[in-house]
């Protein structure tokens, strides 16, 4: 299973969760190291889904400000993990801290998921399946 990381998350803490899978049959990726800064997200998307790829998970808690933006990430076909409203204020240390707990949930909703889902974490630090949120499309419901 390939996973990318978007721009918004550090490098290093794409590198941290890299260092502490040990699955190897999933390759965990950083949108920054692979294409580079600056690409809009419909640039590496089909790419990378092209490529292999399954999902990405993103830095962007304000997705829903542009609500275009998620029939992109539908067409793509890639699962798409989002944080939460807040993210930002929990600073490196702090998001580093908070996707190494979910981890292993972002694991297991990337399987149980179909293609194209979209799914936001809640700002909480215990995980479970059930707390995470789709996120549907304002404009169409979906």
């Amino acid at each position: 299973m390939k996973v990318k990381f978007d721009e918004n998350i550090s490098t290093r803490i794409v590198q941290a969760i890299r260092a502490l899978e040990s699955d190897r049959k999933i390759e965990i990726g950083s949108v920054l190291q692979d294409y580079g800064e600056g690409k809009a997200d419909s640039e590496w998307m089909f790419r990378f889904r092209d490529d292999g790829g399954a999902a990405m998970i993103s830095g962007d808690h304000n997705l829903l400000q542009n609500p275009v933006n998620l029939a992109a990430y539908t067409a793509s076909g890639l699962i798409s993990i989002w944080p939460p409203p807040g993210f930002p204020e929990l600073k490196r240390f702090g998001q580093a801290a908070f996707l190494v707990r979910w981890w292993p949930l972002i694991k297991a909703k990337i399987t149980a998921s179909t293609a194209g889902s979209r799914w936001r974490i809640p700002l909480t630090w215990t995980p479970g399946l059930e707390k995470f949120t789709e996120l549907r499309d304002p404009r169409t419901d979906r």
